[in-house]
C-alpha cells in the first residue's frame, strides 16, 4: 500500500475511534429510588442475574468486576411515557419522572430458587400463551445501571409480553476496555448457561434470547455448553434466538451453531452496513474479516437457516455509532407490535393487525431476509 494511502487509512480509523470514543464512552448511570407519584409512565419489572460482583453503592449495585457465583435481584424499572420512542434519558442529580428512567424498588434475591420462585409469580398472573421468559444479554461498553435500562426500555416500547429478565456480565463500561470485555464475555458464559436452566426450571413455556452486541458472544458460547452437558430439553425452550449487532466473526459463529444441538427453530440476526462500531471491531481485528453483525454475511447465513433483519435502510433510532438501531427505531417498534417482524420471522402470514399494515408488509419484504427452510423452499 503507498504511504500517502496508508497514512489516510490509518487516520481515519483514529478519526472514527474518536469519534466512537466520544459517542460511546460512559459511567455508570444514576439508579435513584424515584416516587412517580401521577406521572404518566410505566413501571417495568425485570428479574436479574448477574456474574458482576457486588459493590456498596447504591447506586452502581454491581460493578465491572468478576464474581465466581451469580447473585440475584428483582428491580422495578421506571419507563417515562414524555420522550422520543426508542430513547433512554438517563436520570440527573435531582430525577425529574417525568421524562427520566429511575428505579422504583430493588430487591437482593438470595440465591437461583427465590428467583425462579418470584419469576413463576409473576408467570402465573399471565394470559396462558403470554407466559414466556424473555432473557436479555446486554453488549460491549455497558454498565450494570444502562444495561439494566435498555432493557426497561426494550420491554417497554416493544410491547413485550412475558416476565423480563436481565442477565449482566461484567463489562467494564468503559470504550477503551474492549479486550477486557471480550475476556468478560468468556468468563460469563458458564454463568449464562446455568442462569438458563434456572428458567427453564420454571413455568415458562419458552424462551426468547435477544442478545446484543458483545452479548452474543456470551449467548452463543453459552447455548454451546447447554449442548455439551446433554441439556437438549433447555435447548428446546428457546425460541427465537435474536442476536442485534452481533460481535462475532462468521466463522466462530457457523462453529458454534453446528455444535448447539437442537439448535434454536427460528435464529434472527440483526445487522447494519451503517454500524460504525461494528466496523471499528473488525478493523481491530485485521485480516478482512467484518462482523456477522455488519450485514457482510447474509447470504452465508440464510444458508445455516439463520434470517437476516438488515437495518441499513432505517434511517431513525438514536446514537452516532448506529449500533443500538434494533432497540431505537421507532420504525422497527410498528413493524414488532403490527405483528409483521415476527410473522415474518416465523414464516407465517401477516395477519392484519392495524391500519397501514400494507406499507409496514411492503417494508419487511424489504429488510428481511429468510433461509430457504422458512420460505417453504427445500
Amino acid at each position: 500500500m503507498p504511504r500517502t494511502a496508508f497514512i489516510l487509512r490509518l487516520a481515519g480509523l483514529l478519526l472514527t475511534v474518536a469519534s466512537l470514543a466520544g459517542a460511546c464512552a460512559s459511567n455508570p448511570a444514576h439508579m435513584p429510588i424515584v416516587d412517580p407519584g401521577d406521572t404518566k409512565g410505566a413501571i417495568e419489572t425485570v428479574f436479574i442475574s448477574t456474574s458482576r460482583r457486588a459493590v456498596d453503592d447504591p447506586d452502581v449495585r454491581f460493578g465491572p468486576g468478576r464474581s465466581a457465583s451469580l447473585s440475584f435481584a428483582e428491580a422495578g424499572v421506571w419507563v417515562p411515557h414524555n420522550r422520543e420512542p426508542g430513547s433512554v434519558n438517563l436520570p440527573s442529580a435531582s430525577p425529574d419522572p417525568a421524562r427520566e428512567f429511575g428505579l422504583t424498588g430493588f430487591s437482593d434475591l438470595p440465591d437461583g430458587d427465590a428467583l425462579a420462585a418470584r419469576i413463576d409469580e409473576a408467570l402465573v398472573g399471565l394470559p396462558l400463551d403470554e407466559r414466556r421468559i424473555f432473557l436479555f444479554v446486554h453488549g460491549f461498553n455497558t454498565p450494570f445501571s444502562d444495561g439494566l435500562y435498555l432493557n426497561a426500555q426494550i420491554l417497554n416500547d416493544f410491547g413485550i409480553p412475558g416476565v423480563g429478565v436481565h442477565y449482566a456480565w461484567p463489562s467494564a463500561g468503559q470504550f477503551a476496555a474492549y479486550l477486557y470485555d471480550r475476556d468478560s464475555a468468556q468468563f460469563a458464559r458458564d454463568g449464562l448457561a446455568d442462569t438458563l436452566l434456572m428458567l427453564a426450571d420454571t413455568e415458562a413455556t419458552g424462551i426468547n434470547i435477544l442478545a446484543h452486541s458483545m452479548g452474543a458472544v456470551v449467548t452463543m458460547e453459552a447455548l454451546r455448553e447447554i449442548s455439551l452437558r446433554g441439556r437438549a430439553d433447555v435447548l428446546e425452550m428457546i425460541d427465537p434466538l435474536m442476536l442485534a449487532s452481533p460481535d462475532l466473526d462468521y466463522d466462530v459463529f457457523r462453529m458454534q451453531l453446528a455444535t448447539i444441538d437442537p439448535a434454536p427453530e427460528h435464529i434472527a440476526v440483526f445487522a447494519s452496513r451503517r454500524d460504525r462500531a461494528l466496523f471499528l471491531s473488525g478493523k481491530l481485528r485485521g485480516g478482512g474479516h467484518p462482523r456477522i453483525g455488519s450485514g457482510a454475511f447474509r447470504e452465508e447465513l440464510n444458508e445455516l437457516g439463520v434470517a437476516v433483519i438488515d437495518l441499513s435502510p432505517l434511517a431513525d433510532g438514536n446514537g452516532f455509532s448506529n449500533h443500538t438501531t434494533f432497540a431505537s427505531s421507532p420504525t422497527l417498534m410498528r413493524l414488532s407490535s403490527s405483528g409483521v417482524l415476527s410473522d415474518a420471522l416465523m414464516g407465517e402470514p401477516t395477519q392484519v393487525r392495524s391500519s397501514g399494515i400494507g406499507v409496514l408488509t411492503d417494508l419487511a419484504a424489504q429488510i428481511i431476509y429468510l433461509p430457504a427452510r422458512a420460505l417453504g423452499e427445500r
